[in-house]
């Protein structure tokens, strides 16, 4: 088992997982989701970098979601 935190916003919620756990699996597990009050269009951070949701997580890792840009282009 592996202990850490995800942050939004203000807000840090610690996460006990699975020691195969992934970014995506904690990222997009529902309980964490109502918890933290984000939505599908976030990027984790790990130390300011976007990680892709394969990647494994470490024991006290923080995890930073932040929410993603609206990519669309305005005219």
């Amino acid at each position: 088992m592996k202990n850490v935190i995800l942050q939004f916003g203000p807000d840090m919620h610690p996460v006990t997982v699975a020691a195969t756990a992934t970014i995506g699996s904690i990222v997009k597990n529902p309980s964490n989701k109502i918890i933290l009050g984000y939505g599908d269009n976030v990027k984790a951070l790990v130390g300011g970098v976007e990680q892709p949701d394969d990647a494994q997580v470490a024991d006290g890792m923080t995890i930073v979601l932040e929410s993603r840009a609206n990519s669309k282009a305005t005219k």
